[in-house]
């Protein structure tokens, strides 16, 4: 798998101290290219409520989460424009090395039909697609949330609500390495950036 590193910053992010430092990283590590998936934070939840409120069917939020995450996604490069914006597949293919570039996902995912238009689907399967899209050799989710140590059990994540109720199903058609990161985790990228790690068990 030789695509770039797929790295997606959790919406829950926003309000931490560490969402700078990990923006800053991703724009000038060495290493592989990578693409930041954004969440879909506030811009999401603003969504659910007014799903819940005025009772739309669950494409119409689907596809509204999806620009919740565009705009998202354009915050998180205002807030460091060392990274770029990319929003196709040629984009993506044209990331340096030591580069990296925040995907906004309407145009690749806002109308694509094989994407069931459910809130089992959020940002972390939707970074899980691009991840087998782009034949990425390793994704990343970095999470708010207290992690357990070793290599992710997407089930138990899952069931933690630490990760979507689709992810578990989609990682089976994943030959990449999948890592979950936490606040902190900013040391450990670099080492996962790096083409000579990801024959890593």
């Amino acid at each position: 798998m030789t695509g770039p590193v797929v790295v997606k910053l959790g919406g829950s992010l926003l309000q931490a101290a560490e969402l700078r430092p990990w923006l800053a990283a991703l724009a000038v590590l060495p290493g592989a290219p990578r693409v930041v998936v954004p969440g879909g934070g506030p811009f999401a939840d603003t969504v659910r409520d007014a799903q819940a409120r005025l009772g739309f069917h669950d494409l119409a939020a689907h596809r509204m989460a999806i620009l919740a995450m565009q705009q998202y996604g354009l915050m998180l490069q205002a807030l460091e424009p060392r990274l770029g914006l990319a929003e196709t597949s040629t984009d993506l293919a044209a990331i340096p090395p030591g580069a990296g570039t925040v995907w906004l996902p309407w145009r690749m995912v806002g109308l694509e039909p094989g994407i069931e238009p459910s809130w089992d689907v959020t940002s972390d399967s939707l970074a899980l697609w691009l991840a087998q899209h782009l034949s990425s050799p390793r994704l990343l989710l970095v999470k708010s949330a207290e992690l357990p140590p070793g290599p992710p059990n997407p089930e138990a994540l899952a069931g933690a609500g630490i990760l979507d109720a689709a992810f578990a199903r989609l990682a089976a058609g994943y030959c990449g390495m999948i890592r979950c990161l936490g606040r902190g985790d900013t040391g450990r990228l670099r080492d996962l950036l790096s083409a000579d790690s990801w024959s890593e068990p």
